[in-house]
């Protein structure tokens, strides 16, 4: 296992629901399952389903399951399973005990500090994140982080991976995927990284989402899209968005229950088209303001269905991801970052393995190169808090206390000096004096973060991609854009 991965691993966590809770969800889901069904926007998910053994009428898109089919088709999902990087370094095991954190995806906006306003994104931007992330210690997982205004339609998705795959070592999400022959170009450009679709198959060095559409549907194209993942053993992140009162009940259960249907009937479509296709049970589930009926991200109720969702994926023994990032904040700053620490700590303390959303507020849709550096700061913080620490005799230094007797200093021991590597060191907070931080111009951590994210696009250099590699990505992409 790498030092990499390790830097992640924490300690057990914690449950929230009992044995016979999550399975009073599972049951409900199921029963939704076989008796209203799941609507499927795809022929061939259908025609699949329907061999295995899914009821799928003729000329509908409903299919409802039997009860025996779910859990037949989702154990041919594999429970053990890692998200490659571009080298075995950063290769990372999804065993149940680590906190990997990812940026976020599919903004659509820009935050300019010094204007104080938004712009539109760019296909730079996703090239600066990509650096960004590979530099930035606690990030283990790269999204592409905007939809790119300044290229065609047609190839952002794949403009976006290529410049993802160019500047970062680390496993990348691609989120924007929108129909079948993207991701056919996706897992065309992964392959050429890796040397082989073959390869491919056997490193994911690329993961997908799959978002569905609540309540109890799937978009088509999408659909289709996920079909070519498994075909290729890309792992499908499966996103469920259902909100409380909204496309979900009212209640905390019962959107659960709703979104554990969605996440097992694709499931099921992945493993009827591709048995020992790879799924990740994940989720962005979210509470309603209830003046508005408005989405509220890092919300208490958001935080309990992340939760929710994080115990289900438990149930069924796959690995999870969850929103755990994706305030409502309207600017980056101090209410973007106090939800995104209580969501990330609730997520660690319950067992999200890979926890999706830094440096975008404003419910996921706007980039801020502040915040993806005010965010690092608390993946970090939580990583060293919830991995604990040891007690055995070196730790307990009870021979040290001894020797230092009473009113002695324990600055100049061997043993001290040895543990100072591993004392937390903040990337952007000042723990100088007062008079210190005065003299060197009263920054705060904003201030901090784009000085730190100007130095870091200056002077960090991922790892470049072979020339001829990258213009086979080249062709790839122009190819997708002649259709």
């Amino acid at each position: 296992m790498s030092a990499f991965s390790e830097r992640f691993r924490i300690r057990k966590p914690y449950d929230l629901l009992s044995e016979k809770e999550r399975k009073a969800i599972h049951e409900g889901a199921l029963e939704v399952m076989e008796t209203t069904g799941v609507r499927i926007h795809s022929r061939a998910a259908r025609k699949d389903l329907k061999a295995a053994g899914a009821d799928v009428e003729e000329g509908s898109p409903d299919v409802r399951f039997p009860l025996d089919l779910v859990m037949e088709l989702v154990r041919k999902a594999p429970r053990d399973l890692t998200l490659a990087g571009r080298t075995k370094d950063f290769d990372l095991p999804l065993t149940g005990d680590h906190f990997y954190t990812t940026m976020d995806g599919c903004g659509v906006h820009v935050w300019e500090a010094e204007t104080n306003s938004r712009r539109e994104s760019l296909l730079e931007d996703v090239r600066r994140t990509a650096i960004i992330g590979d530099y930035l210690p606690y990030l283990s997982i790269y999204e592409p982080m905007v939809v790119a205004h300044d290229v065609p339609e047609t190839v952002h998705v794949a403009m976006g991976l290529k410049a993802s795959l160019e500047n970062t070592e680390k496993h990348i999400l691609s989120e924007s995927t929108t129909n079948a022959a993207e991701a056919r170009a996706q897992v065309a450009m992964a392959s050429e990284v890796l040397g082989s679709a073959e390869e491919l198959r056997k490193r994911h060095l690329l993961s997908a989402m799959l978002c569905t559409i609540s309540p109890l549907s799937v978009d088509g194209n999408a659909s289709d899209a996920a079909l070519v993942w498994a075909e290729n053993h890309v792992p499908v992140h499966v996103t469920g968005m259902a909100q409380t009162g909204v496309s979900g009940p009212a209640s905390i259960a019962g959107d659960l229950v709703v979104n554990h249907a969605e996440t097992l009937a694709v499931i099921c479509m992945l493993e009827a088209h591709e048995p020992g296709a790879p799924a990740i049970y994940g989720s962005v589930l979210s509470g309603m303001d209830p003046k508005t009926g408005a989405y509220m991200g890092s919300s208490p109720e958001s935080d309990l269905l992340a939760i929710g969702s994080i115990e289900m994926a438990k149930y069924l023994g796959l690995p999870d991801s969850v929103g755990g990032y994706g305030s409502t904040a309207k600017v980056p700053g101090v209410q973007a970052s106090l939800e995104h620490m209580l969501s990330a700590v609730v997520c660690a303390n319950y067992g999200g393995e890979v926890v999706n959303g830094l440096g975008e507020p404003a419910g996921s849709t706007l980039l801020s190169y502040e915040q993806i550096l005010l965010d690092h700061e608390i993946a970090a913080m939580i990583v060293k808090v919830y991995q604990g620490f040891r007690v055995d005799t070196e730790e307990l230094a009870v021979d040290l206390i001894e020797k230092v007797g009473i009113g002695g200093s324990y600055l100049a021991q061997r043993h001290t000096l040895e543990r100072m590597r591993d004392i937390s060191v903040p990337m952007l907070w000042d723990t100088s004096p007062y008079d210190h931080w005065v003299a060197g111009g009263k920054k705060d951590p904003m201030e901090v973060a784009r000085e730190k994210t100007d130095w870091i696009l200056k002077n960090h250099a991922p790892e470049p991609l072979p020339r001829e590699t990258v213009q086979n990505l080249d062709g790839i992409v122009h190819k997708l854009g002649m259709g």
